[in-house]
C-alpha cells in the first residue's frame, strides 16, 4: 500500500467559539473515524497541531509568526493513511469529521526514498 498525508485545514477561530462538549464530541468523532481507519487497515498515524507556528523563507531565513493574522485558516492536523491510490484514499478521507465542520482536506502522497 501507498502512504499518504492528510492535512486538515480548518477555521482556527472555530475551536474558541465550541463549548466543552462540542470539543468533546469532535475528539469523539476523530477517535471513532480513527478506529474504523484502523480496523480496515488504512491507518498509519496522526495528531493534532497547536495553532501557533513559525515560518521560515528563503535564502535569508527570515523568521515571521505562522499562520499569518489575515488568515483564520490553518493547519489543525495530520494523519497518515495507506491506501492502494489518491483515488481510493480520497474516498477514505471523505470520512474525515472535520469536512462535517467546514475544513478542507489536502492530500498527498509521501515519496518513498530508497532506503
Amino acid at each position: 500500500m501507498k502512504e499518504y498525508l492528510l492535512l486538515i485545514r480548518e477555521n482556527i477561530d472555530n475551536y474558541g467559539r465550541m463549548t466543552p462538549e462540542e470539543m468533546q464530541q469532535d475528539i469523539a468523532n476523530h477517535m471513532k473515524w480513527v478506529e474504523q481507519l484502523i480496523a480496515n487497515g488504512n491507518f498509519k498515524g496522526g495528531n493534532p497541531l497547536m495553532p501557533d507556528g513559525k515560518h521560515i523563507k528563503g535564502k535569508s531565513k527570515i523568521v515571521t509568526d505562522g499562520p499569518y493574522i489575515e488568515t483564520k485558516e490553518g493547519i489543525s492536523g495530520y494523519y497518515f493513511l495507506l491506501a492502494e491510490s489518491l483515488e481510493a484514499v480520497t474516498e477514505i478521507a471523505k470520512g474525515c469529521p472535520s469536512l462535517a465542520m467546514g475544513g478542507t482536506i489536502e492530500l498527498r502522497e509521501v515519496m518513498q526514498m530508497p532506503e
